[in-house]
């Protein structure tokens, strides 16, 4: 936090300095013949001293002024800024986090402990701020990292202007890897389940789209949302009646299509500190509104339980370990090919600056 402090000071100190430059780039004497004295322009540097000082208050301090002006904007702006920030995180603890909430009941410690007192809410930035939970079955923690807009920067709010941006939660769930079947899923909008596809390499190895049949789930809103699998089956196992009630039936989600954005199961997440992990980002909404989040995270721990009880039919863990291995031959050739590459560049460069005796020497070693 002193940190982005620090360097909302430090832009607005180079903003400032950037703009006196400017301003007092020109030589003295462009802005002496600006300046007109009796219908004539002011020529030497004792006569554009005496105008500048009959010149009217306005006139002379203007650049300063304005300067000044845009400098306590800024500082202002910082300061409200990292209030609302602030004022909404508080209202996403306030909601889910205090005693008797959601989180509360669902896990048996919500924030860490410092020196002994509970903190709900952990400021990263001016602009971010972690809450963590753990205590619960089936997961080994819980973590929810609220990424505001940039409200202490004003150029950054001049940015959305022209590109908006709402405020966001990204949940990370590392799962219990004896709790949970082996899966890769992606539920998410057209638009950012493709970009899913092509960022996110357990997604890019093991799941394919899937079009969701109308006859197992009429409910599902399959015009908002791309549906990325390995089976089917995986997906239709994890869509029980109350997620789809809560938040992918089509009456859910039309409450919560203003705020979902994806949800990433897999059994092989290649970061963070587990393999299996639950993953989901939504927009926020306004702090007055907090309570439309309250089905999409109860349907979020729902989806904790279920994927402990899932029981996949002996066909689609084969086909998952063998997709496993083929992946693994994929990436054990790709290695050894890039070892073979390494090994002819380090031999041809051996070669090409090899130092051999003089022709000389050869000759009479022959001979």
């Amino acid at each position: 936090m002193k940190s982005s402090c620090l360097r909302s000071l430090a832009d607005a100190a180079l903003l400032v300095l950037t703009c006196s430059l400017l301003v007092h780039a020109g030589p003295q004497h462009d802005v002496s013949n600006a300046i007109k004295s009796n219908g004539r322009a002011v020529k030497s540097d004792t006569e554009f001293a005496s105008v500048w000082w009959q010149a009217p208050l306005h006139v002379k301090w203007l650049p300063e002024v304005a300067i000044a002006t845009f400098l306590v904007l800024y500082l202002a702006n910082i300061w409200y800024g990292r209030k609302r920030n602030s004022d909404v995180a508080v209202a996403f603890a306030e909601t889910f986090c205090t005693e008797g909430s959601l989180l509360d009941r669902n896990f048996s410690q919500v924030g860490p402990r410092v020196n002994g007192a509970m903190d709900l809410i952990l400021r990263e930035s001016m602009n971010k701020f972690n809450i963590y939970a753990t205590g619960r079955r089936f997961c080994k923690s819980f973590q929810a990292t609220l990424d505001l807009q940039h409200r202490q920067d004003l150029l950054y709010m001049a940015c959305y202007l022209v590109s908006p941006r709402q405020d966001r939660i990204d949940i990370d769930i590392p799962m219990n890897e004896n709790n949970m079947q082996p899966l890769v899923l992606v539920i998410a909008t057209p638009r950012l389940a493709k970009e899913l596809s092509k960022t996110l390499p357990d997604v890019q190895s093991f799941a394919h789209p899937i079009s969701v049949e109308t006859k197992r789930l009429p409910q599902f809103p399959s015009d908002k949302l791309s549906v990325w699998a390995e089976s089917s089956s995986m997906f239709y196992e994890l869509m029980t009646d109350k997620v789809m009630d809560l938040l992918f039936g089509r009456a859910a989600f039309d409450e919560a299509s203003k705020y979902f954005r994806y949800l990433h199961f897999s059994s092989e997440n290649p970061e963070g500190f587990s393999k299996h992990s639950l993953k989901l980002s939504f927009d926020l909404p306004q702090k007055e509104q907090m309570q439309d989040l309250t089905k999409v995270l109860t349907a979020v721990l729902h989806l904790i339980d279920v994927s402990h009880f899932l029981s996949f039919s002996p066909t689609i863990v084969r086909q998952y370990i063998a997709n496993v291995l083929l992946h693994a031959s994929r990436c054990q050739c790709r290695l050894c090919r890039l070892r073979t590459n390494d090994c002819f560049c380090i031999f041809y460069l051996s070669c090409h600056h090899m130092v051999l005796p003089p022709r000389s020497l050869l000759f009479t070693h022959q001979a």
